[in-house]
């Protein structure tokens, strides 16, 4: 405290003058009511302020090597108790040196001998108390910046967790359409190779984006929607629908393409004929809103996985903005709808 006040690149050593000045003017005029020599008085207090800010600095590298730990106080008190000596001893001598020709004054200094030696302790120990909170705050401070670095990097984890379950799910399923098209059909498996090649491609250079644009996602979306009609041919069809501005808005990477592959899925699942589905994003208040509804027969059974992707993307959902009401599914006679709502509160959570 006292180290950093004084360094010159710091705004606080202009402050700390004038109030050392006060302390000795203050001082000095209250010797003097008792009868002293003003100048005396003056030369007394400059010297001992002097000694004691010295004895500042000394405990204050004291405590910052060394912290009292448990219940020893008398270590606590033992270190200011010789600091104040030190200060007391070197302080009367030194002004002993200078006002040896001031009887009157020598003698008012061994009448208060014992006063200015407790003062003395008291400035000392109170000082070493100030440091000690601050030592004991900083460590707090210190271990709750640990602590929210640790939940940090382990939240990180578990997304980057989170986000590499749902690849293999859709690896696997175009690696098996691969493999059935290679004989009936090795245009379309080369056509499926290469676009899946690319959609790979572009997963890893999204893997250390935590923010992408509509826009982005929507190109991405394009090309998984690609893969699946090489899958699915003339049965798939899906229609994307921009509601306003939100080609800016912002969400994150790798977030609506499990649903839609899970819209996929279960929306071919038990059906005959062509299956339209429909994605949606829209700008509502503070929200960017994205709508996947797809149809399905609630008679037909469930597709194998059921409820895996919607699982893990209210726990991505949760992890990023600590809300679990941002997902909401509903379903009835023929279609499912699926909601998400990704918060465009930038401030709170795109820096976060």
């Amino acid at each position: 405290m006292i180290s950093q006040v004084f360094k010159f690149s710091s705004p606080l050593w202009y402050k700390a003058i004038p109030i050392i000045l006060l302390w000795i003017i203050g001082v000095a005029y209250l010797i003097q009511s008792y009868g002293a020599s003003l100048i005396a008085a003056f030369v007394d207090v400059g010297i001992c302020t002097f000694y004691l800010v010295l004895g500042f600095f000394l405990l204050e590298n004291i405590f910052k090597f060394y912290t009292p730990q448990g219940r020893r106080l008398y270590i606590f008190i033992a270190f200011p108790f010789l600091i104040s000596l030190i200060v007391f001893y070197s302080g009367m001598f030194t002004v002993e040196f200078f006002l040896r020709n001031e009887e009157a004054y020598l003698g008012f200094m061994a009448d208060s001998f014992l006063v200015k030696l407790f003062i003395t302790f008291l400035l000392c120990l109170g000082y070493a108390l100030v440091l000690l909170l601050q030592t004991k705050l900083e460590s707090q401070l210190q271990h709750k910046e640990r602590e929210e670095q640790i939940l940090k990097l382990a939240k990180e984890a578990e997304l980057y967790q989170l986000r590499q379950q749902l690849q293999p799910h859709f690896l696997f399923n175009s690696l098996n359409s691969i493999s059935s098209l290679l004989h009936r059909n090795p245009e379309r498996a080369q056509e499926m190779v290469i676009q899946l090649s690319e959609f790979l491609r572009r997963t890893i250079r999204k893997d250390d984006q935590k923010w992408i644009s509509v826009e982005e996602e929507l190109a991405f979306l394009h090309l998984f929607v690609g893969i699946e009609k090489v899958r699915f041919g003339h049965r798939l069809c899906i229609n994307f629908d921009q509601k306003g501005e939100v080609a800016v808005c912002k969400l994150p990477p790798l977030l609506v393409q499990p649903l839609l592959e899970n819209a996929i899925k279960h929306g071919l699942y038990g059906l005959l004929g062509e299956v339209n589905i429909s994605v949606s994003f829209s700008l509502e208040e503070a929200y960017l809103v994205v709508r996947i509804i797809n149809p399905y027969d609630p008679q037909a059974g469930q597709a194998t996985g059921e409820g895996f992707g919607l699982e893990v993307i209210k726990r991505r959902l949760f992890l990023l903005f600590g809300r679990h009401d941002l997902l909401a599914t509903q379903a009835d006679s023929k279609l499912f709808k699926v909601q998400i709502k990704i918060p465009q509160n930038y401030d709170q959570y795109h820096h976060h």
